[in-house]
């Protein structure tokens, strides 16, 4: 009986102290989250007000290589900084803060508010790899209208590789995201939507992955791969425009692209649904729901100069839904250049595939579904 009662209490006790361990331990990690944060260490205020475009621009600089920046709920107010200029193929583009080094920067729901007046974007990651940006708001108080397409990018990943971007929302600028000869990077989780240009846009990059992302009522092509980048892969995102007046818009556009994949993703509202373009080649184009476009899935020359009319070659367009393309146009599948296409398993209302070549068109209306009315 009193071997009991001992070995009670002293199971009591130890629960004591491991409940007392874990207060101590959980008060630690909180203030030790609270040190890293930006508003105790570096002086940022987060009021919306104050200008804290240097105090985070200080706590990226002090943080070590491969280390963890914690930015804490709150609105930051950046400004441009003219010393940030990054030179693209389109032009010169300013921002606020740069990162050049692995750093992972967790934002979850800090807000970073930029002025559009001012022509400039948020982070300019450059010349490095293994950044990662996670959470947070970016957003311009208004939709551009004035600049050019990269006048507010709100990031820009040039010359960065093997990187992710998740879970960030962008609103009111020229581009979202920019991924300038930058590789091996994942942009997941993304919402962009309202910019002047695209909402996501991969130029001249390799192997990167744009999944489970939201890209709406923006311009130039929603969703770009353009540039002459290959193996790359989109893959199950929402690309929409229903703005009214906005009918001549691009959803996803393939664009000198090579071996890359467009995959289980959900299109609408747009002239040019899945856009193939200028010299794209062997690309996969596959199970994707695309409806509510002048064209919902489009092989065609390109809308440029001689330079901007290659016509593309071996695209596969395999089990996708085309069906009910905008009212009056009959434009489920349309390929009208290139050769070696191959068109399989998809599903189009009667008299939408249109194919130029006539003996390719009688041998692909028996390898597709045909549905008589789906309106």
């Amino acid at each position: 009986m009193i071997y009991k009662k001992f070995r009670n209490m002293l199971l009591y006790m130890l629960g004591i102290c491991g409940l007392v361990a874990v207060l101590i331990m959980g008060q630690h990690s909180f203030f030790a989250e609270e040190k890293n944060g930006a508003k105790t260490q570096f002086g940022a205020k987060g009021d919306g007000v104050t200008d804290d475009t240097k105090a985070i621009q200080r706590a990226i600089d002090e943080t070590p290589i491969g280390g963890e920046l914690h930015i804490p709920p709150g609105i930051y107010k950046l400004s441009k900084n003219p010393n940030l200029k990054a030179s693209t193929g389109y032009g010169d583009s300013y921002f606020a803060l740069k990162i050049s080094k692995p750093i992972t920067i967790r934002m979850d729901q800090a807000i970073f508010k930029t002025e559009s007046a001012g022509e400039y974007g948020v982070f300019w990651i450059m010349a490095t790899a293994d950044v990662h940006l996670k959470g947070g708001f970016l957003m311009g108080d208004t939709l551009p209208e004035t600049g050019s397409l990269v006048s507010h990018i709100a990031i820009l990943l040039q010359g960065s590789q093997e990187s992710l971007i998740e879970d960030v929302y962008t609103k009111n600028y020229s581009q979202g995201i920019h991924l300038h000869h930058a590789n091996n990077n994942v942009i997941r989780n993304v919402t962009s939507e309202f910019n002047y240009g695209s909402g996501i846009i991969n130029f001249a990059s390799d192997y990167n992955t744009i999944e489970s992302c939201v890209v709406r009522n923006s311009g130039d092509g929603h969703l770009s791969l353009f540039g002459g980048g290959k193996h790359n892969l989109v893959k199950g995102c929402m690309v929409t425009e229903d703005r009214p007046g906005y009918t001549d818009q691009q959803g996803i556009t393939v664009e000198s692209e090579k071996e890359s994949k467009i995959e289980k993703n959900v299109v609408s509202g747009f002239y040019y649904g899945i856009d193939i373009k200028n010299g794209a080649e062997s690309t996969v184009i596959k199970g994707n729901l695309v409806y509510n476009n002048e064209y919902n899935i489009a092989v065609r020359p390109g809308d440029g100069g001689e330079n901007l009319m290659a016509p593309s070659h071996a695209i596969s367009i395999l089990n996708n839904l085309a069906v009910n393309p905008r009212d009056s146009s009959e434009r489920g599948i349309y390929i009208n250049i290139g050769d070696e296409h191959i068109v399989q398993g998809n599903t189009v209302e009667e008299n939408q595939l249109i194919l130029r070549d006539k003996e390719l068109r009688n041998r692909y209306l028996k390898e597709n579904f045909m549905v008589s009315d789906t309106k």
